[in-house]
């Protein structure tokens, strides 16, 4: 892995990256509120080295994932910081983000587009995949969201094919409606 940094530190976003999450959430995010942390969530170092979260608003990564500047970070880091960023912009919107985080564990981040459901028709983690994984596709294109997605980093489920993107943008339609 890379250079791991000195947990118990805290900083706000840089403007790398409030540019790179205006660029999905726009102005739903009160950018200047939310800090990341280069440490545990959870009391005597109990958040798993893997798992970055952001339960309150503001997010936690171990060292081994933290980054000075996510916007500057591989495709990877970003990608989960996005994902993230979605978690803010949920408790924004006033879900539940910490209690519902206490099942993170146990429910399913994947999911199917099927040009039905919008997203707030999706849980909590399969809202924050489908965003991340949308910003994947637009800003790397389709072969590096093919790439991740047989690394089971997307989390997309079902036959990739020409329409596959039409159903992102119509999933996420009101989503992009709102960011102001």
């Amino acid at each position: 892995m890379g250079q791991q940094h000195k947990e118990g530190t805290v900083r706000p976003l840089t403007i790398g990256e409030i540019e790179m999450a205006r660029e999905l959430y726009g102005n739903t995010i009160n950018y200047k509120k939310v800090v990341v942390h280069c440490d545990s969530y959870f009391p005597f170092g109990a958040q798993s080295k893997d798992t970055a979260m952001a339960p309150n608003g503001e997010l936690w990564f171990r060292s081994e994932r933290y980054q000075p500047d996510f916007s500057a970070a591989t495709i990877g880091s970003r990608h989960t910081f996005v994902h993230e960023m979605a978690h803010v912009w949920q408790r924004e919107r006033g879900m539940w983000v910490r209690t519902r985080g206490l099942f993170s564990g146990v429910v399913d981040y994947r999911y199917r587009l099927d040009g039905k459901k919008k997203l707030k028709d999706y849980g909590m983690e399969q809202q924050a995949s489908i965003i991340a994984d949308y910003w994947l596709w637009k800003k790397h294109g389709n072969k590096e969201w093919l790439d991740f997605a047989k690394l089971r980093i997307v989390r997309f489920l079902g036959v990739s094919d020409k329409n596959t993107f039409e159903l992102y943008e119509y999933t996420l339609s009101d989503f992009f409606k709102q960011r102001g």
